[in-house]
């Protein structure tokens, strides 16, 4: 039998560890962790350390992932045998909740750090377009470098680049292909049928007489263009001769 004195002096020194302690130590010797959750797309990798969940990618197989991984972020990464606060907040993220997740860009240049955050601003249901995201970080003739930032993006899902799309309303590139981006975009509630009928005829935003003019790729707006109070237009000269302006959430002009 365990001597009391023993097992009184095991209880009154017993210490809990943070849920994040096994994290932790990983990180110190260099390595991060994997595990699979599911997604909109199936099951994915999610691969995390210390400072955050670092890469998503299509499950499947293990071998590849690890090293893909190495080769991106010169870091091995092993499976996980426990969640901890970074992979539940991103299963739940995955799942729909509204957490926060930390996110370690570290391999991300500033540039590509400053249009994945714009990305992320980005609500379900919604798009916007490549130059629209080039005009708000102020660097308008960088259309082109936003799409490469988007390209290299490791946490797809998490950071939504698939609502970045192109000016005429197509999907563009998805790490994952175009048709998975369409049917992300579907599945949060973007019409491309109702799009494509409006860019098809030439209008490039929908005005509303309650006073404001958007995007079509704001909200559900290309699904109202035939209903009563809204309105298709061409420029934003015709907006603001009807007395419009610009909506603030999608900001569809320059301020």
């Amino acid at each position: 039998m365990t001597d009391p004195r023993l097992r009184d002096y095991r209880d009154a020194t017993r210490r809990s560890t943070s849920p994040d302690f096994t994290t932790k130590i990983f990180s110190g010797i260099g390595v991060d962790r994997y595990t699979s959750a599911a997604s909109a797309l199936g099951d994915v990798y999610i691969a995390w350390s210390a400072r955050g969940l670092s890469a998503v990618r299509l499950a499947g197989d293990d071998n590849a992932f690890e090293a893909w991984y190495a080769e991106r972020f010169a870091c091995r990464v092993v499976p996980a045998v426990e969640d901890d606060s970074i992979s539940s907040a991103a299963r739940a993220k995955l799942h729909g909740e509204d957490v926060e997740v930390p996110i370690d860009l570290r391999d991300c240049s500033p540039f590509e750090r400053r249009v994945l955050a714009k990305a992320a601003e980005i609500s379900a249901g919604s798009a916007r377009p490549y130059a629209w995201l080039a005009r708000e970080l102020g660097t308008p003739t960088a259309t082109r470098a936003v799409g490469n930032a988007l390209g290299r993006n490791p946490v797809p899902l998490l950071v939504p680049c698939h609502r970045v799309i192109r000016t005429n309303c197509s999907v563009g590139g998805y790490v994952f292909g175009a048709a998975t981006k369409r049917e992300l975009l579907a599945q949060e509630g973007v019409d491309f049928d109702a799009l494509e009928r409006i860019t098809r005829r030439g209008f490039r935003y929908v005005g509303c007489d309650a006073g404001w003019f958007c995007l079509p790729t704001c909200g559900d707006v290309a699904t109202r263009v035939d209903a009563p109070g809204y309105r298709l237009l061409r420029t934003a000269a015709e907006a603001h001769a009807h007395g419009l302006v610009p909506c603030r959430l999608c900001r569809p002009i320059a301020a």
